[in-house]
């Protein structure tokens, strides 16, 4: 399982020219957001459109983040309802 880089902010921009992969940027983008409080536990963070308009990214990558962060345990995804941020 791919690992989130450190360093990222939760007011941070998508950097394509960055080493890391877009993806895995915008998991350490939400967990920066999840971890200062701006996305408080069982909170809806934003959808994939809404992910997309604002970081610029690709559908896939959206959801492909979203997805790696359920799998890590940072959020809970309700099929037709949203991502949840899981209580710690």
């Amino acid at each position: 399982m791919a690992e989130i880089p450190r360093g990222y902010g939760p007011d941070d921009e998508i950097d394509h020219e960055a080493p890391d992969p877009v993806y895995l940027q915008l998991c350490a983008i939400l967990v920066a957001r999840i971890d200062s409080g701006r996305y408080p536990p069982r909170r809806v963070v934003p959808g994939i459109e809404r992910l997309v308009q604002e970081f610029g990214v690709a559908r896939g990558t959206a959801r492909k983040s979203l997805l790696l962060l359920s799998d890590l345990g940072y959020l809970r995804i309700v099929p037709g309802k949203g991502a949840y941020v899981r209580q710690e």
